[in-house]
């Protein structure tokens, strides 16, 4: 199966936790995403909130995101 450029920068935004950098690298990620126009501009904030932190867990953030709110 081919991996889809889309399929790669998801993979980014989905580094394990814990990793050297993994915070910034999935905030890069998800800038890419956004600038592609699939991912809201309050779910990057999230991963921006989180992207000095590479043990925090985006997903908290962005289920807040999902309710409509901002993080």
């Amino acid at each position: 199966m081919t991996m889809t450029e889309g399929d790669e920068k998801m993979l980014g935004v989905n580094i394990p936790l814990g990793l050297p950098g993994s915070g910034r690298q999935r905030y890069a990620a998800a800038m890419t995403l956004y600038q592609a126009g699939t991912l809201s501009e309050a779910a990057l904030e999230a991963y921006r909130i989180c992207s000095p932190l590479d043990h925090q867990d985006p997903a908290p953030l962005l289920a807040v995101v999902a309710q409509g709110r901002r993080p």
